[in-house]
């Protein structure tokens, strides 16, 4: 009789945890092979090319999928991944990578320099229309192939943050031959050298992948497959959680954890480093561009009251877009502090004559939450509030194009300041949704990227966040405090400080 090979890991899977129960309980050192992990994740996924990834959710999978050149640690050191070894050179205008050799793409081609190079190229090109472009055309000049092992950046000036952002999206090596095969269809077709293989993607309900048997790190993957279920919401995916239909779901508050914090069937890893929530506006357009209105407003947030009632009071209050324990969060920075009688104060500079503000906000319930909030909190201060609901699924994309004003967002951090800092506030970042733009903040952002003194770069971006206070193109409420929760037969789970959940090195005891 034949046996069907599509199921023949599963099999396998399930005869070692057989014999494992004979044997004995399994150390939780001891990985085994076998299983499906299911993670509960909401449904606002678009493309799976790396090249055009924006939603926050797509790069749960695209880890999966696809290398990086470089991988991000738990404590966002830079380490070895599709690059065995880099040297900084010519004034750290450029960086070799040795490539590891005998690497295969998905689809049986061989990833080598000339792909790397195709890969960057890419990003880089204006008609491709990749977003990451805007990050990366100002830094690398050219892109060489010296051996099929080899490949060198030459940078147009030396650029500390470009390693940390081949961790990330600029950093995914796609398939050169599969984005020609399947062309605008490549973002539902992905492929990639990671440990799972794409497998199915039905929209609005899930997506699969499966475990790439030829994958490069020796031992990797345990799982036989990954599976992302859309859930509506952290109740619907606690729900799930509990009886075992999911075996993951994240972005979870203090409150939502409140049910499950004494099951011994579930186990719960907080996030090192809190997504810093934060209120923006278009600093460029009326009513916002009046900064003693900014300032009105910013004095009637109670950050206090929001954090006890979103996040349990756990939460750390935001003085700024860097939280304590990165190297460049300086304490002296101090936001501004609730108070009533200043906000009318700042109303009366400002000519406010009780004219209703719009506060977008998307559909998902955290932000629902402070929306709210802000809304009471204001009515308390005299200044009248509408809030527009946004589908979360075009919240980001329309935060990022400018087509919303007024809205609580939030960012997680970069492996380096310039990922985080430079983006929103350079008057050419390409995430600057707020229309900010200061001669002296793009001066002092553009001298700290050029520098690898670290003493020179702290100045530079305490400068640059004091300025921040001042101008106010964002007003910082908490970093928060988040959760992912796992069935207690998942092993391996680690948080990066980017708060994006990997899955390739997990395993299931049973």
């Amino acid at each position: 009789m034949k046996m069907n090979r599509k199921f023949f890991p599963a099999i396998l899977g399930s005869l070692v945890c057989f014999i494992a129960m004979l044997s004995g309980p399994v150390s939780a050192e001891t990985p085994i092979k076998g299983g499906v992990l299911n993670v509960g994740f909401p449904s606002d996924t678009k493309t799976l090319d790396p090249a055009f990834s924006v939603q926050f959710t797509e790069r749960q999978v695209l880890y999966l999928v696809y290398n990086t050149l470089v991988k991000l640690g738990s404590d966002f050191s830079i380490n070895p991944e599709l690059a065995s070894s880099w040297e900084v050179s010519n004034g750290g205008t450029q960086i070799v990578f040795n490539l590891r050799e005998g690497v295969k793409f998905h689809d049986g081609t061989d990833f080598d320099a000339a792909a790397v190079k195709w890969n960057i190229d890419r990003r880089l090109d204006e008609s491709v229309g990749s977003p990451q472009r805007k990050q990366l055309a100002p830094v690398i000049d050219s892109v060489e192939v010296v051996d099929k092992a080899t490949v060198a950046f030459n940078l147009k000036k030396p650029f500390p943050a470009l390693l940390g952002m081949l961790g990330q999206r600029a950093g995914f090596m796609a398939s050169p031959s599969a984005v020609k095969k399947f062309g605008q269809d490549f973002g539902s077709n992905p492929v990639g050298t990671g440990a799972f293989k794409f497998s199915e993607w039905v929209r609005g309900s899930h997506i699969t992948v499966e475990r790439n048997d030829q994958y490069w790190e020796t031992g990797l993957p345990y799982l036989d497959a990954v599976h992302f279920k859309d859930t509506s919401g952290s109740v619907v995916g606690l729900q799930r959680l509990k009886t075992g239909e999911l075996d993951y779901v994240g972005q979870l508050s203090p409150n939502d954890v409140r049910p499950i914090e004494n099951d011994q069937n579930i186990e719960l890893h907080r996030a090192t480093v809190g997504r810093w929530y934060s209120l923006q506006w278009h600093v460029y357009e009326p009513p916002f561009d009046n900064l003693d209105l900014r300032r009105a407003i910013a004095h009637a947030i109670d950050r206090k009251r929001i954090v006890g009632i979103t996040m349990a009071g756990k939460a750390e209050i935001a003085n700024g877009p860097t939280p304590p324990g990165l190297w460049w969060y300086d304490g002296s920075i101090k936001s501004y502090e609730y108070d009533l009688a200043k906000s009318k104060e700042y109303q009366q500079k400002a000519g406010y004559g009780g004219e209703e503000l719009t506060l977008y906000a998307s559909t998902a319930s955290i932000y629902q939450q402070i929306a709210q909030l802000v809304q009471e909190q204001l009515a308390e201060a005299g200044i009248k509030v509408a809030i527009e609901s946004v589908s979360r699924k075009e919240w980001y994309g329309r935060v990022v194009k400018r087509l919303v004003n007024f809205t609580p967002t939030r960012w997680t951090q970069r492996p380096d300041p310039d990922g985080l800092l430079y983006i929103l506030f350079h008057s050419d970042g390409h995430a600057n949704s707020t229309g900010y733009s200061n001669a002296n903040v793009d001066k002092w952002l553009d001298e700290a990227r050029e520098t690898g003194d670290r003493k020179v770069r702290e100045q530079l971006y305490s400068k640059v966040q004091q300025k921040l206070i001042d101008d106010i193109p964002y007003v910082p409420i908490y970093f928060a405090v988040e959760f992912g929760a796992t069935r207690s037969n998942v092993h391996g789970f680690e948080w990066v400080a980017d708060q994006i959940p990997r899955f390739r090195e997990l395993w299931k005891s049973n």
